[in-house]
């Protein structure tokens, strides 16, 4: 039975080696999307509706984001995000470059490029659909860091190989402050194509990076905040969160079989073995949450059977089960969403249950057959908002913490991702647009 990387759904979701510090040699070519590298602008900020969480969203007014925030299928549904959203500002990755833009006027701010060639180039280009690719920024109060693969080019009998390209900018002055790359590949024919490359968290300790591909290859990297030094590394991992001082993701490092896969947990600053959790999996998928529990979904080698569990993140002990449908394959429990306040919301099989985040406990639950409600189909939580759709393909929200509907009838879109400010959905031919606050 092979291992099956599974990417998070949500903030992840969703996946590095021996980095170093300071800028890299090469050059990168312009993205489609992205500008060249500049200074910041300025300009005045004009007055805009606020609401926190917002329900509706005014239609009539879209703003056109650049093309590489995010990736629709051909019936307008948001399959990849690339971007992550503080209040008006959007932070965008690319294949070649950080930008970062106004959401409201559309307007770049800044962009911070990778020195190196890309290592996927047409990742988030194209007519067809791919869930891969480098996933979006991690936003800190000082730091904003994007990750992406690399080709690193021959140079005499050194052979090219495929590293994972860190950097970091100053989230007020968009300034470049680090970067740093890691090798990921040994193989001198290596192939970027289809990676997933992500920043897991930025702390006053560390930032944690993250390159997957395939199976067979993953790699967690913890650089210094301060100047991108490598702190530690660790191949056949797959980083996911990280509470307090202890990262915990999936392990493929499993001696008991090869095949299987744990959730093991690190020490923050030195990468030193804590505790093992889930194990005799066939995947597992760490959902970021609050620091009080660590949510993850995991398949169990031996039955199949998909479930949700809650663990202690200081020791491992487990806090919770939910079981789920036994699955064909390497299937999970179902996509997970924290709402960045309290409430985890998990979608499997058709069910829909929040639970508390500190403590693990149901909830509520839909379908509902004795108040003859079903489950809608859910695409974002966000404080005490649940935002999807119903059967009939209406957006509806739900109140996080009830379950009961919040608002029905002029919701307006399906947004990927929401502020005070605007929701991020899909335009009828794909491209992003960010839709002002109504409500």
């Amino acid at each position: 039975m092979r291992r099956t990387l599974v990417i998070s759904a949500c903030l992840g979701a969703v996946l590095a080696a021996a980095g170093c510090g300071g800028d890299v040699d090469g050059s990168a070519s312009t993205p489609s999307g992205s500008a060249p590298a500049s200074a910041p602008t300025s300009s005045a900020v004009p007055a805009a509706k606020t609401a926190d969480p917002p329900v509706a969203f005014d239609k009539t007014a879209p703003v056109k984001l650049p093309a590489g925030a995010l990736r629709a299928n051909v019936a307008g549904s948001v399959t990849s995000v690339f971007m992550t959203l503080r209040d008006r500002t959007g932070y965008i990755v690319t294949p070649t470059a950080l930008n970062v833009v106004d959401v409201l006027t559309g307007e770049q701010k800044w962009t911070v490029p990778f020195e190196r060639q890309p290592g996927d180039p047409y990742n988030q280009s194209g007519p067809f659909v791919n869930t891969t690719g480098p996933r979006p920024p991690a936003v800190g109060d000082k730091l904003v860091v994007a990750a992406v693969p690399a080709l690193v080019p021959e140079k005499g009998t050194t052979p090219a190989y495929i590293a994972l390209s860190v950097v970091a900018a100053d989230v007020d002055k968009g300034t470049k402050v680090w970067s740093s790359e890691t090798k990921v590949s040994e193989n001198q024919y290596a192939d970027a194509s289809n990676a997933v490359t992500k920043v897991v968290a930025i702390t006053d300790k560390a930032v944690i990076a993250g390159y997957g591909r395939s199976s067979d290859e993953h790699v967690t990297v913890a650089l210094d905040p301060a100047s991108g030094k490598t702190l530690w590394e660790r191949k056949d991992y797959d980083a996911g969160s990280v509470y307090g001082d202890v990262v915990v993701g999936a392990d493929y490092n499993v001696a008991e079989n090869s095949s299987m896969v744990q959730a093991t947990a690190l020490d923050l600053l030195t990468g030193q073995q804590k505790w093992v959790g889930a194990a005799q999996s066939a995947s597992v998928e760490v959902t970021p949450a609050d620091p009080a529990l660590v949510v993850l979904t995991r398949t169990d080698y031996n039955s199949g059977h998909a479930f949700l569990v809650f663990l202690d993140p200081a020791t491992g002990a487990e806090k919770g089960k939910v079981e789920g449908e036994k699955g064909f394959g390497m299937s999970s429990y179902g996509n997970c969403y924290y709402d960045e306040q309290s409430v985890v919301v998990c979608n499997a099989s058709g069910v829909l249950t929040a639970y508390d985040a500190k403590t693990a406990a149901k909830l509520w639950t839909l379908p509902d057959q004795a108040a003859n409600r079903v489950a809608p189909g859910i695409t974002l939580a966000w404080h005490g908002a649940v935002y999807g759709e119903t059967s009939g393909r209406q957006p509806i929200v739900l109140d996080a913490k009830t379950g009961q509907d919040r608002e029905t009838d002029d919701v307006g879109i399906f947004p990927a991702l929401v502020s005070k400010y605007v929701g991020i959905d899909a335009g009828e031919d794909g491209a992003p647009l960010a839709y002002p606050i109504k409500k």
